[in-house]
């Protein structure tokens, strides 16, 4: 089961958990929750399903929801920023996408997905398209392909701080302690993401969690996204 590996993962670490979803609706969420002893890392889940409550309560940017729409890559990583700065969790999934059997459009067909995940300092985001499904088995696809990348970003950042430690204690002697710079540790992880570029850094931003804070320029902006046609 896709969901007790994150959560073997996460108990090993001693981290917390938190989701923001639309399409699926809680069932992400119910997921996790159905494991006995989520109250030890499970810290909180939004169902973010209007433009309104992504804004209000996640902090999304209403400029990028205007510009992208609420099925992009954007919103996905403003939905998983905002959980996870405001639940405090170590790591957040968002989830939003087509499920159909309305809604879907030219260049976001029926069964469209994005997943944004946040582990600490980095975060992965994937665009999925599952085509052909109802709606129940399109959230179901949905659920899996969130839990899928939740591990992938996971092992992802947790391995390069390892690779950057074994390489410095190589090179150092095993007599010395080696602390690792996470900053370099995750300089150089590349999202490959499916249909976005980025640069090589993978940052951290302050989200805003109230509509008086969207305009404040201390928040500063999103890495530089160019969008491949």
């Amino acid at each position: 089961m896709l969901a007790a590996r994150l959560v073997r993962r996460l108990k090993k670490e001693g981290w917390s958990l938190s989701v923001a979803e639309s399409c699926t609706g809680g069932l992400l969420a119910s997921s996790f929750t159905d494991i006995s002893g989520a109250s030890e890392w499970f810290s909180q889940g939004w169902v973010t399903y209007s433009n309104e409550s992504k804004i209000s309560m996640l902090g999304v940017n209403p400029k990028k929801l205007e510009k992208r729409g609420a099925v992009s890559h954007d919103v996905a990583l403003g939905m998983a920023q905002g959980a996870q700065l405001s639940s405090g969790s170590g790591v957040s999934i968002s989830i939003t996408g087509v499920a159909g059997p309305t809604g879907g459009s030219e260049g976001k067909p029926v069964g469209t997905v994005y997943v944004a995940v946040c582990v600490g300092e980095s975060y992965l985001v994937r665009r999925g398209e599952f085509g052909g499904g109802d709606r129940a088995s399109n959230k179901h696809s949905f659920i899996i392909f969130a839990m899928q990348k939740a591990i992938q970003a996971w092992d992802a950042h947790f391995g390069r701080i390892e690779a950057v430690r074994m390489a410095a204690e190589t090179d150092a002697g095993a007599a010395e302690v080696i602390e690792v710079n996470l900053s370099q540790a995750l300089s150089s992880i590349n999202p490959d993401l499916d249909t976005w570029k980025e640069n090589t850094v993978w940052t951290t931003e302050k989200v805003a969690t109230t509509l008086e804070e969207q305009d404040k320029d201390a928040l500063g902006d999103d890495a530089e996204w160019t969008e491949e046609q």
